[in-house]
């Protein structure tokens, strides 16, 4: 995604006749639906089932979701102001950015839960200091 999002700016740059721009920018944008549908957008609904204890599972899932639909509908409301005042080039670097910060985070942060039963990945996030 963070690529995807490197291609929006690349588009941005005056160095590019019209047409090569405008095919990079909706390349990029293909290219960022299709890692975000096979990456990071399946994942709250995976994940957060695996790391919440089964008795407040239910609950924890309704709120990180809800949270999750929320921001989400703030990215979307404030994504044509925050275009127009910082323009493409800049706002599309810091959502690269921002994915490259999540990808840090998941590296460091989230247990591999693949094979593994929830008791088991209970375990191993409690057991985590």
């Amino acid at each position: 995604m963070a690529v995807a999002m490197a291609l929006q700016v690349g588009a941005t740059s005056s160095y590019l006749p019209h047409f090569s721009a405008l095919c990079l920018s909706v390349g990029g944008t293909l290219v960022f639906v299709l890692t975000f549908a096979l990456g990071a957008g399946p994942v709250p609904g995976l994940l957060l089932p695996e790391i919440f204890p089964s008795r407040i599972r239910a609950k924890a899932m309704a709120f990180c979701m809800s949270v999750h639909w929320v921001i989400n509908f703030f990215v979307g409301l404030l994504f044509l102001r925050l275009l127009e005042q910082l323009g493409p080039r800049l706002l599309y670097s810091m959502f690269s950015t921002f994915c490259l910060m999540a990808v840090m985070f998941v590296k460091r942060n989230v247990i591999e839960t693949k094979g593994k039963t929830l008791q088991e990945i209970e375990i191993s996030l409690l057991a985590k200091p």
